[in-house]
Parts: C-alpha cells; sequence; structure tokens
C-alpha cells in the first residue's frame, strides 16, 4: 500500500526539525556540563546565574557576541557589560571562527536546497540535512546569547503553533489560497524593515514589534503552506517530489517563526 501525501511530508519535516531541536538541545547541554566542569566550550567561558524562574541561564563571557553581527537575537546585557568593560580588541574565539564555517555552510546549503530541489529529490533531501545538521549549532548559539530557557520554551510554543496552524489549515473547510498575494507583499515589506534596522537601526520596542508581526506573517503562511498540502492531496499528487517542495516551504516557515518568537523574547 504506497503512502499518501501527508505522510511523506510528514517524514521528511519530522526527521528534519527532529535534527535541528534535537541538535540544539544537545549543544546547550553540552555547553551547561562544560559549565558545571568549570571548562571552557570551544574557547567560551561561562557565567551562570539563575533567572527570575529560578532556573539556571548561561551567560557566554567572550568579547563579542558569539555570532558577530547577528541581527536575529541582541546579546543580553550581561555580555553587553562584559564587552564593553573589556574594548581592547582580542583573538576571536574558537567557537565564533567555527560558527562562522557553520553559518556559511548552513547559508549555501538552505539556498541550494531552495533551487535544486525542484530539479532533483535526492540532491534537494541532502541539501535539506545539511541544513539541519549545520543550523542545530547555530540555534545553540542563538539561545546561549539569550536565556536559554526562554529559547526552549520558544521551540514549544513553536511545536503548538505549528500544530494549530495545520488543524486550520487541513481541517476548517476554507481554502486559503486567497492569502498568496498578501502573504507575498507582507514578505516583502518584513524584508524590508530588515534593511531599515541593518541601516538606520531600530529602538528596541521597534524590534520587538517588527519580531511579533513577523511571528504572525509565518504563523499565517504555515496556515497557507498546511492548505496547500490539503488541497494537492486532494487532486492525487502523491510523490516524493511533490512532499519535499511543500515540505522545505513549510519547514522554513517554522525556523522563520522560531526565529521571530526568539527575536522578541530577546528584546522583552
Amino acid at each position: 500500500m504506497e503512502s499518501s501525501l501527508y505522510f511523506k511530508t510528514a517524514v521528511i519535516l519530522t526527521i528534519q526539525l527532529g535534527i535541528i531541536f534535537v541538535g540544539c538541545y544537545y549543544f546547550i547541554k553540552k555547553a551547561r556540563d562544560a559549565y558545571l566542569q568549570n571548562i571552557p566550550f570551544f574557547g567560551i567561558h561561562f557565567d551562570g546565574k539563575d533567572n527570575s524562574r529560578g532556573e539556571l541561564d548561561l551567560i557566554p563571557i567572550p568579547p563579542e557576541p558569539i555570532v558577530s553581527g547577528s541581527s536575529l537575537v541582541n546579546p543580553s546585557p550581561s555580555v553587553k557589560k562584559f564587552v564593553e568593560e573589556n574594548e581592547e580588541e582580542k583573538e576571536p574565539t574558537a567557537l565564533g571562527t567555527m560558527m562562522g564555517k557553520v553559518m556559511w555552510v548552513w547559508l549555501i546549503s538552505m539556498f541550494g536546497m531552495v533551487f535544486l530541489a525542484p530539479i532533483s529529490t535526492s540532491i534537494g533531501l541532502t541539501l535539506m540535512t545539511i541544513t539541519s545538521v549545520t543550523f542545530a549549532p547555530l540555534l545553540g548559539v542563538i539561545m546561549l546569547e539569550m536565556d536559554e530557557n526562554d529559547g526552549l520554551r520558544a521551540i514549544l510554543l513553536t511545536c503548538f503553533i505549528t500544530m494549530a496552524a495545520a488543524l486550520v489549515g487541513m481541517y476548517s473547510g476554507i481554502d486559503f489560497s486567497f492569502m498568496r498575494g498578501f502573504l507575498f507583499y507582507s514578505l516583502c515589506g518584513l524584508i524590508l524593515l530588515g534593511f531599515v534596522r541593518i541601516f538606520f537601526g531600530m529602538t528596541s520596542a521597534m524590534v520587538r514589534a517588527k519580531a511579533i508581526g513577523g511571528a504572525i506573517l509565518f504563523t499565517l503562511y504555515l496556515v497557507y503552506d498546511f492548505n496547500r498540502l490539503k488541497n494537492l492531496n486532494d487532486i492525487g499528487a502523491n510523490d516524493w517530489s511533490t512532499a519535499l517542495h511543500i515540505a522545505i516551504s513549510i519547514y522554513l516557515d517554522i525556523l522563520n517563526l522560531l526565529l521571530e518568537i526568539l527575536a522578541a523574547m530577546g528584546e522583552s
């Protein structure tokens, strides 16, 4: 008996998101182990403090944020204070150097996945896996620059929103294809705001508002793409190439939603 398009898409998404979330959790766990043993993690030492909930929050203390120039999540106030008190130029850390290389691999594989998946399913799946493997430590670094406990809660929130969007998109009985134009132009506006932030700067309140708006936008994208999945299944499209194509769309929606939630938390 041949599996359905739903099953094929779910298999791809489960494996790829599992790689990211399990890998991210393992990365944070290794950082905590290093802190408890009072040893550096890729050349980075950590200061541990209890947050408002009494949970251990690791604070990396490099001379600069771990991901240089990251516009996704600002470093914590403790990290900023450390940087201001150590303004003399220092050599980049081992983690910073490695993460820079990992980020380049992630970017290349992600764009390759988007453009080559329609040509070859096997190449698309391979590049998608490389994208997931390289994004896991990058996500771990982003979470360590804020309160990683909030970061893990953001993952749970993202999973909840994704399941809710799937239910609405596939079982509400509404055809959400009418949202296509609105979503496209809203995404263009969000990208434009990103350039405004890079070149002109934004206040914390503006960054948080942008992140909340982005989270809403990608939630709507999830509803739209899950509805597309239903429509494709209804017309009998049932092959791995189609499953990979729609899985990539939902995959990118989920990652962007998570990053926007993290950005909003980082500015709160």
